[in-house]
Order: C-alpha cells, then sequence, then structure tokens
C-alpha cells in the first residue's frame, strides 16, 4: 500500500499544474529553517516501555531557482550522548528539487521530490590522550517525497509544517542467523525514517 502511495505522489509531483496567479514573482525564496524533526514518533514511544527514542532535529537550507521552483538541502538527526559515546541516531540527508503549488498574504504550500542518504554515526572517546573512534552503521539511500506549509507569523518569519516519506534500500542485521556477537547483514527496500510531521521556524532571506 506504501508503494502505491509513493508513486501516486510522484506523479503528482510531476503533473500538479500551478496557479501563476497566487505566486509573487518578486518574492525571495531562500530561506533556513530548523525545528522538531520526530514529534509524533517521540510522543508516540512514550506509550512503548521497550521504545529508545529520542528527540529529533532538522536543519533545512533552501535556493531559489525561479519564481516557483529551488533546490532544498535537508538534514535531521537524533543526538544524545549515552556512556560517553555520542550518537547521532537516524541521521538523514537529502537533496531535493521543490515546486510551489500556491501563495498568498498568509500561507507558502509547496511540494518537492528528491535523494536521501542515511545512517547511524558514533563517536567514542575511549579515555584521554587517545584517538577519538568514528563508526557508522545502518546505512540506507533512496527516493523522498515531501510536501510543506508555511505559515507567515511575520515578514520573513514562517512556522514550518512539513510531512515526508521516503522508501529506499536499507542495511540490517539479523542476529537470529548467527550465534555469539554476529549476525547477517542484510540488504532490502523499506520504508524507513519517515517524518510524519515536523514542526519548526523557516527565515526567509
Amino acid at each position: 500500500m506504501k508503494k502505491f502511495i509513493l508513486i501516486f505522489l510522484v506523479i503528482f509531483f510531476f503533473n500538479i499544474s500551478y496557479s501563476q496567479k497566487t505566486i509573487d514573482k518578486k518574492e525571495n525564496l531562500n530561506a533556513i529553517s530548523f525545528g522538531w524533526s520526530n514529534p509524533v514518533s517521540l510522543i508516540q514511544s512514550a506509550f512503548e516501555s521497550d521504545s529508545i527514542e529520542k528527540i529529533g532535529f532538522y536543519l533545512d537550507y533552501s535556493f531559489k531557482i525561479d519564481s516557483i521552483k529551488f533546490f532544498r538541502i535537508h538534514t535531521k538527526s537524533s543526538p544524545f550522548i549515552e556512556d560517553k559515546k555520542l550518537t547521532l541516531s537516524n541521521f538523514l540527508t537529502s537533496f531535493d528539487y521543490v515546486k510551489l503549488i500556491s501563495m498568498n498574504d498568509k500561507f507558502v504550500l509547496g511540494h518537492g521530490l528528491g535523494l536521501y542518504f542515511r545512517c547511524n554515526i558514533y563517536r567514542i572517546r575511549v579515555s584521554n590522550g587517545l584517538k577519538t573512534i568514528w563508526s557508522s552503521d545502518y546505512f540506507g539511500a533512496g527516493v523522498q517525497y515531501h510536501i510543506f506549509m508555511d505559515y507567515f507569523i511575520r515578514e520573513g518569519l514562517c512556522l514550518n509544517i512539513t510531512t515526508h516519506l521516503n522508501c529506499g534500500l536499507h542495511q540490517f542485521y539479523d542476529n537470529t542467523i548467527n550465534s555469539g556477537d554476529n549476525s547477517q547483514e542484510y540488504w532490502e527496500p523499506k520504508f524507513e525514517n519517515q517524518q510524519l510531521i515536523s514542526l519548526g521556524i523557516k527565515k526567509t532571506f
């Protein structure tokens, strides 16, 4: 079912018609935004005793191509420190091609399609004087679709609400295949690292 939804959204992205009358061609759409990337999954984890979900943050930078199109660089992660180990859990970065659907004095509506790469990143310092160890695992890459709405709080400042859906090839480990500390690595297509709702502040310039 999720596969058909993603296919529909890709077709929707390439075929939707845009109302030029609603978009101000003089509007500067370069922007930077920052916010909370996982409010839905974090709230849901509060009711699951075995969940290890951590709060996530995202950072975007967008630069305009023309009046209704621009590129966006998106990155998000759930950073935390535990037992002297820095973990960037669910680190994801993407490069998206974005189109505006509608714009007026109060809000901007748009959507985008792009490629993403994800992994978990770890930084460990064993002791003072020793080299810091960096490592990573659970890699993945694929296609990401997002739709967003910016609501103007005041000139140049917006409340940003975004939904991200992605599908790609992801790395997993099966601990039941081998005994001991070893596990079997495998790759398979998955809908992973969805950001059902992201909330943040966007500054246009």
